[in-house]
């Protein structure tokens, strides 16, 4: 059996390979190469504090766990005319950490211990050098290297820009003292390990570069986490470990691997956050391959154990499930096509498997969120936020089943009708009542629609699949009365026709499934009633119930609005808590998000909560702007640097708007932020804009706001 291992991020082809090895990156690959260049077409250091975090931790579980090597990814050198000098395609952001961490190793050192020089000379200057002044070993891109050079020379001492950040940031790592200096650089020179692959001097740089950002073939998160497991082993042990991870490849499908990890590793509960699609291998290396002990083999059969879970919850359909009400409620579920739910499933349907939570308290989970997710969808709620909410609902469950001492699915309801936020939070029998009379469904996605009808359909008892008929084509979505309507619906709907045809025609009261939707058209209501395969004939319970009716008018539509929130109260029931917390007006309290969707204009903020959920307050939506930039300023600023070298307008070097009263410098840094007049929809929009390049978003942004008088 032949399984491939150690394969570089991407697969080249038309490039000569000089070689590739697994080499350190330190002790091999900077000390070995007197000159390392990063072309002029490189982007900018962009490293960010969440970064660094991560590459401190893995190290500090590296040495704890008393592994050999961390495997750091790999490096694209291109060879040059000189032996000692390479160009660097791919990996830069790598080596100038590497490089950052190293100056402030010798920094902290002092120059009176041994290691001072040895640091300074073997990686980062070439004393050789007589064309620059500080000597450096690395070149980055212009606009960086005289930021790069600044630390090198001033150290804490330099100007306030993303190299300093970074050096900053390691500096403090050092003063932590969990591990001594000489620890960090034991742990730098002999266990980052990379793969070095060097290509030949006389392939075209720049085409390489390109290949590697355009034609590369990305092995996918999963193909990662493959390789991290495998490669470990060798012989019996190998082997044994694939077959495991082809088992699990079998049960929750190739396609669908990638997708298992990141649901997999969020039901872990490691973060309050879902992880993101494109740091699954990462985030997998770091809380799980890392820790103390690991063991492949039995990380596997963890995985497998999950993975039948997966299965169950995804493709409930073809999987063997004993509970038939689970694969009922597991379908029905899968019709909302909620992804952000599957983390949460996981970690309910390993306490069950575990005999924390009995199959009868499963149900009622199951029925709950059902009935949650269905209702949000019925009164036209965003799914914004959902994700984030999932991630936490364990563990925010099991402290109010502490709390309020409940059992798990009486705390589930506590949660999800009094703890979240108002946007959030279950909603009511009258804002279902208020969406029949309100809500266009006919401009819903038909997925939606269907699901709706389906499940409106299936109130009374017996269950009809008009779901999947619907997909298949079968059925389509019909207005009882038509679109157009001619003389003789004008007369059936009175003197009042006009009126009562612009409110009631894309309510939901007005719409069902057909098969016959082109057939149907416009025809008079008696006719669509009685004709074959019409109402009356159809097989469709809701029709069934329509071709009572001898004439279609307001009325009649009046009444089976009526009979439609029945079903939906039936079908969807709010879950009934006596228990009750105390509250904190939750009503003037919304997420940003929602707030923007809703439109700020002639609102204004009072407070707001960001991350730590500590309520602030403030005056207007100009010093929220100001507050949040200084909270994600002071939390990392790396985040504004990398804006600044990207096309972000909001952040700039302030060389660039000395003269714009608009901007304001952001301590003694050389970024600046936009601070210039704007309205309060504007200001929210901006803060979007800078959340999300500080790795945030709307959602994680709770303001409480009142309206504004304009009397």
């Amino acid at each position: 059996m032949l399984i491939k291992l150690n394969l570089p991020a991407k697969y080249y082809f038309g490039v000569t390979i000089v070689k590739g090895n697994a080499e350190l990156i330190v002790s091999q690959v900077i000390a070995n190469n007197r000159t390392i260049n990063i072309p002029v077409y490189q982007r900018r250091y962009s490293w960010r504090r969440e970064q660094l975090e991560r590459f401190v931790a893995d190290l500090k579980t590296a040495y704890v766990n008393q592994r050999e090597r961390y495997f750091f990814g790999s490096l694209i050198l291109n060879a040059t005319g000189d032996t000692s000098t390479v160009d660097v395609i791919d990996g830069q952001q790598r080596l100038t950490t590497v490089s950052l961490f190293l100056i402030a190793i010798r920094d902290f050192l002092g120059s009176s211990d041994v290691d001072y020089q040895r640091v300074n000379e073997m990686f980062l200057i070439d004393r050789f050098d007589r064309d620059s002044i500080a000597k450096n070993r690395l070149h980055p891109v212009p606009g960086d290297e005289e930021q790069y050079v600044d630390v090198l020379i001033n150290g804490l001492s330099a100007a306030d820009t993303i190299f300093k950040s970074t050096y900053a940031y390691f500096w403090n790592v050092l003063q932590q003292g969990d591990l001594t200096v000489h620890e960090w650089l034991s742990l730098l020179e002999q266990r980052l390990q990379v793969m070095n692959i060097v290509v030949d001097q006389y392939d075209d740089a720049q085409l390489i570069f390109e290949s590697l950002n355009s034609t590369g073939m990305n092995l996918t998160e999963s193909d990662k986490i493959r390789n991290f497991l495998l490669m470990g082993l060798k012989g019996d042990q190998q082997a044994a470990a694939f077959q495991l991870w082809q088992q699990n490849e079998r049960l929750v499908g190739s396609e669908e691997l990638s997708r298992f990890y990141r649901q997999y590793l969020t039901s872990l509960a490691r973060s309050s956050k879902p992880v993101k699609e494109n740091e699954i291998y990462s985030d997998y290396r770091r809380y799980v391959g890392l820790t103390k002990n690991f063991d492949q083999i039995a990380q596997l059969k963890k995985e497998q154990a999950a993975a039948k879970l997966f299965a169950e919850i995804t493709a409930p359909a073809t999987v063997a499930i004993k509970d038939q009400r689970v694969k009922s409620l597991l379908i029905r579920l899968g019709h909302l096509n909620n992804d952000i739910l599957v983390p949460y499933l996981l970690q309910v349907f390993a306490k069950t498997r575990d005999g924390v939570l009995s199959a009868d308290q499963l149900v009622e989970v199951l029925r709950v969120l059902l009935a949650y997710l269905a209702r949000r969808l019925f009164i036209g709620v965003p799914t914004t936020g959902l994700n984030l909410l999932f991630a936490a609902l364990d563990r925010q469950v099991e402290h109010y089943v502490d709390q309020a001492k409940v059992d798990y699915v009486e705390g589930l309801k506590l949660v999800l009708t009094q703890v979240v936020k108002e946007n959030k939070r279950f909603p009511t029998d009258q804002s279902l009542k208020d969406a029949l009379v309100e809500k266009d469904y006919y401009h819903m996605s038909s997925m939606s629609l269907w699901f709706i009808l389906d499940e409106l359909n299936n109130a009374s008892g017996e269950e009809q699949d008009l779901f999947d008929a619907a997909q298949s084509g079968k059925y389509s979505i019909e207005h009882i009365m038509p679109r157009v309507v001619n003389s003789s619906w004008q007369k059936a709907l009175g003197t009042d026709w006009r009126l009562v045809h612009n409110v009631w025609l894309n309510r939901l009261a007005n719409l069902t499934l057909t098969g016959f939707n082109g057939q149907m058209s416009n025809r008079p209501y008696i006719e669509k009633r009685d004709m074959a395969d019409g109402y009356r004939k159809s097989g469709i319970k809701l029709n069934q119930w329509v071709a009572q009716f001898d004439k279609w008018d307001e009325a009649t539509l009046q009444e089976r609005q009526a009979d439609l929130l029945t079903r939906a109260l039936t079908v969807w029931p709010r879950p009934n808590v006596t228990t009750q917390l105390a509250t904190d007006d939750p009503n003037s309290w919304d997420t940003l998000d929602m707030i923007l969707e809703a439109n700020p204009t002639g609102t204004k903020p009072v407070a707001f909560s960001f991350v730590d959920d500590q309520v602030v307050q403030i005056k207007s939506w100009t010093d929220l702007y100001n507050q949040l930039i200084d909270l994600l300023w002071d939390a990392d600023p790396s985040n504004f640097f990398a804006m600044a070298n990207s096309d972000e307008s909001l952040v700039k070097h302030v060389n660039e708007v000395e003269a714009d009263q608009r901007y304001r410098q952001l301590g003694d840094s050389d970024v600046a932020v936009y601070a210039g007049g704007d309205s309060a929809l504007g200001r929210v929009q901006h803060i979007k804009r800078l959340l999300a390049g500080s790795d945030h978003d709307l959602s994680e942004v709770n303001v409480k706001t009142r309206q504004v008088s304009h009397s």
